[in-house]
């Protein structure tokens, strides 16, 4: 195990290591002192895919490498481009690095730095840009670069990666999401609508989950977002597809606790990492 506290944990397979990595992006909990929002702490919190890192934590059994984010994504969201921040959030110049270059998200409200929290802005006032520089620098660049480090390790070592980014969705679409009031499905895998990986590696994602009679589509509510934009290259062996998992199947949504579902997922999240590692060994170089 490797900690950086505040920053990120690694979990890493005790043998039989496959050139297989799973992270979490998006569930950490560890409050940074300097994290000052003026949003009702539960409006904050809500934004946390809850207990997935506890869901995921079986995966290195089957051989893969875990990576989890510790701090929350209201306060950095790991699955955005470093420069999707909205420059009307900023209380000064912005120095870099890069140029800022907010999308949709921004406007949503849900860029790098988020401005909702539940129905209300997040922040009453604006933020320095060295606070923002502060996130990205210390936070969100370390926790990519871990993860890059690791597919780029097994990509060396096997010739291959195969990299499965974990979120969890709302059963219903919030009011800052594309699929407002939408009901959805249990699981969606996304995939850049194929650009990101083999299509064979999402279908068998996609077909060993409905094998357990879950409702699972392809790039419809999300086609996937930084984690796998930013870590994948099929023609180069790295293939990157993201789960999003419906939370109503293993938590209460209002009091943010497990269910007796979750037992169930997690079985079957074992069966998945199961196929993964065994599908990845058999695409490694010889």
């Amino acid at each position: 195990m490797h900690l950086l506290p505040g920053v990120l944990l690694r979990r890493d397979p005790a043998a039989d290591v496959a050139p297989v990595v799973f992270d979490v992006p998006r569930s950490g909990t560890w409050y940074p002192c300097d994290f000052r929002p003026d949003a009702p702490f539960q409006d904050v919190h809500r934004s946390v895919s809850m207990h997935l890192g506890e869901l995921y934590d079986v995966v290195p059994q089957s051989g893969a490498t875990l990576l989890y984010a510790l701090f929350p994504n209201a306060y950095a969201d790991a699955n955005r481009h470093e420069t999707d921040v909205d420059p009307e959030l900023l209380a000064d110049e912005w120095q870099g690095p890069g140029v800022l270059a907010p999308t949709v998200k921004s406007k949503l409200g849900i860029g790098l730095i988020h401005s909702l929290a539940g129905d209300g802005p997040l922040y009453q006032r604006k933020l320095a840009a060295a606070d923002i520089r502060n996130r990205i620098e210390n936070y969100f660049l370390p926790y990519h670069d871990e993860l890059a480090r690791i597919i780029a390790a097994h990509r060396a070592a096997a010739g291959v990666s195969y990299h499965v980014s974990c979120h969890s969705m709302a059963s219903i679409g919030g009011r800052s999401t594309l699929d407002r009031g939408e009901q959805r499905s249990d699981f969606d895998i996304g995939d850049l609508n194929g650009a990101s990986c083999d299509p064979e590696f999402s279908e068998l994602v996609v077909s060993t989950l409905r094998g357990f009679g879950y409702k699972v589509t392809a790039n419809f509510h999300y086609a996937g977002a930084e984690c796998i934009r930013r870590h994948s290259d099929p023609a180069a062996g790295r293939h990157s597809l993201q789960i999003e998992l419906n939370r109503k199947l293993y938590m209460n949504e209002a009091e943010f606790t497990k269910t007796a579902g979750f037992a169930e997922v997690q079985t079957a999240i074992v069966t998945l990492a199961g196929a993964i590692r065994d599908y990845a060994t058999a695409k490694r170089r010889a």
